[in-house]
């Protein structure tokens, strides 16, 4: 293992590598301006330079999606474009994880595979680069928003130094979170950027992001769309577009109808599925989004590998000034009414992360996900850095304040430097390694991802340990079994029975898996642990056993891959037709 006290002396000296680099200039050249563009492009390099580390991440969630990702890469290579079914997990029993699981940031990662990486530097090189291109992304957006460029990367520091933000990246390695981080940015631009410009190929582009979004993350993605209705409204109410604000919310809505397919899969399925019911929603303790009890509050990762998902310091700071500044009357007239949007937004967000919000959360269970693991910080995170980006605007002289925007941005980098990487890394472990221990994988992930599991699951042995001796066994009578073939969504075998028999093919029983006896079809159900039972008579048979999607998921997959490249047709036709 890599000690981690390495890692924060290269972060030190990285920090005082491009501080030093920004003095020196300023000194050389005293009449010019510092490009801020080119300075926040060097400043988040900092937080991504433990990517370099060699080996796999100790705790978290990395090594569970790399597990995940082996499987997902392996149905591509079949050729299934949208995979539904994890052959490989569940110690070959297989699961249906992709129906249920985000897979945006698995096409991306599967990408940079192909192209030579491991598995485990492609989920790394992906973890650094959203956690890099955030910051640009969230600069342009303040940068139209606030027409400022300054306030733009103040915003663009806040969000890329976010505690939660390092959080997901290096201790959670939560890679659809992270996408979120990236790709929210973008979608509030391409608003901005219809209401200045009335270009309704922004308006397609919107209805693109809300899809990857969705894919990105579903829930967080529905949280967001609710937030970016609340935003057209307001935009619409504050330029007096009312129009402009009814076709954004039409292509937010598109966006989220045209990924049906990812969040729908809950609802379809849901009579099949493992539920463990709670009859309340858990929270994450409320006390430790303010402050984290490791290292004086420097630290965000316990010795244990638990987690304080603090709002952040200086974040809480500005949120506090700017409310004063409200209810003082020291705000500048022209930011009042934006203020007070990301106030009540960032207000609202924190009453209903409380317990107190019970009554709320409880007509709707399939959001608590959002609760335990403090997920609401993602948008809390864009508040508090668009509401920096105003604490500068609102400063009456820029240039004679430099000194206190300079102390903001150095305590909002400076307080983080102990979690610009994972603690601790294992060279020792490469893509083999976890090849090797792929089907065991499940094992590691508990009851946390239940719903994956099917409702006839034995709750004291949840997932299996060991893989099956032999992929199809009979149960029941007599008979010489040889199989044929076998791929991900496609078992087959040779059977001679010489009595009836009752067989038990070794794959997770869940709706879409079809078994044919001699081109007949025949009844399948779940056997022991909910595993694929039939029954056949005397005789000799050529077995396929094939998973589809049912009806209903399979057109909504069609439905929705239709759609999303008819949005990308029409909007390069429009986007090139501007350009010539």
């Amino acid at each position: 293992m890599i000690d981690p006290y390495r890692m924060i002396v290269v972060n030190i000296v990285g920090c005082m590598v491009v501080f030093l680099s920004w003095f020196v200039y300023a000194y050389i050249y005293p009449k010019k301006k510092v490009n801020l563009f080119i300075l926040l492009l060097l400043i988040s390099l900092l937080p991504v330079l433990s990517i370099f580390r060699a080996g796999t991440y100790e705790s978290g969630d990395f090594n569970i999606h790399v597990f995940r990702i082996i499987s997902f890469y392996n149905s591509l290579k079949e050729g299934i474009l949208i995979p539904s079914w994890a052959a490989d997990l569940n110690s070959s029993y297989g699961n249906p994880l992709f129906i249920f699981n985000y897979s945006l940031p698995y096409y991306v990662i599967s990408f940079f595979h192909t192209l030579g990486l491991s598995f485990i530097d492609s989920t790394k090189l992906f973890l650094g680069l959203t956690l890099y291109l955030s910051s640009i992304t969230m600069y342009f957006a303040i940068r139209e928003i606030t027409s400022n460029k300054l306030a733009a990367f103040i915003a663009a520091i806040f969000y890329v130094f976010n505690p939660y933000h390092l959080i997901d990246v290096h201790f959670r390695a939560t890679l659809g979170e992270s996408t979120v981080f990236l790709i929210a940015p973008l979608v509030f631009l391409s608003i901005h950027k219809y209401f200045r410009t009335n270009k309704s190929y922004f308006l397609i582009l919107n209805s693109i992001l809300i899809i990857l979004l969705v894919m990105a993350h579903p829930l967080i993605a529905i949280c967001y769309s609710i937030l970016l209705i609340f935003y057209a409204i307001f935009l619409g109410l504050e330029s007096k577009k009312y129009k402009h604000s009814v076709s954004v919310i039409f292509s937010l809505v598109l966006g989220v109808l045209s990924s049906a397919y990812v969040w729908s899969s809950f609802l379809i399925y849901s009579p099949f599925m493992y539920t463990i019911s709670s009859a309340e929603p858990i929270f994450y303790e409320f006390k430790y989004l303010f402050f984290s009890p490791w290292r004086l509050g420097f630290l965000f990762q316990g010795p244990n590998g638990e987690l304080a998902q603090i709002i952040g310091y200086t974040q809480v700071a500005i949120i506090s000034i700017m409310t004063v500044s409200l209810f003082t009357k020291k705000l500048k007239r022209t930011l009042k009414n934006g203020v007070i949007f990301w106030l009540i937004i960032f207000f609202s967000i924190l009453f209903i992360m409380h317990p107190i919000s019970t009554f709320i959360w409880k007509p709707f269970p399939l959001f608590w996900m959002l609760l335990p693991f403090g997920r609401l910080l993602v948008i809390v995170a864009f508040c508090t850095s668009i509401v920096a980006a105003y604490f500068v605007l609102n400063l009456k002289n820029q240039t004679k304040n430099k000194i206190i925007i300079l102390l903001v941005i150095l305590l909002t980098i400076g307080y983080t430097i102990l979690n610009w990487g994972h603690r601790r890394v294992i060279p020792e472990i490469s893509d083999n390694t976890l090849i090797q221990n792929l089907g065991k994988s499940t094992l590691t992930e508990g009851k946390t991802a239940y719903f994956l599991n099917n409702k006839w699951a034995d709750i004291n042995n949840f997932w299996f340990s060991e893989p099956p001796k032999t992929h199809l066994e009979i149960i029941e009578g007599a008979a010489m079994v040889k199989e044929v073939e076998r791929t991900s969504i496609m078992h087959s075998y040779n059977i001679q029975s010489k009595t009836p028999i009752v067989i038990r093919e070794n794959t997770l029983y869940f709706p879409g898996w079809t078994m044919t006896a001699n081109g007949k079809q025949i009844d399948i159900y779940p056997g022991n642990r909910g595993i694929i039972n039939a029954k056949l008579p005397t005789g000799n048979y050529y077995i396929e056993l094939r998973y589809k999607d049912i009806p209903t998921y399979d057109l909504l997959k069609k439905i929705c891959f239709t759609l999303l490249s008819i949005l990308i047709t029409i909007f390069l036709i429009k986007y090139f037709m501007k350009k010539y």
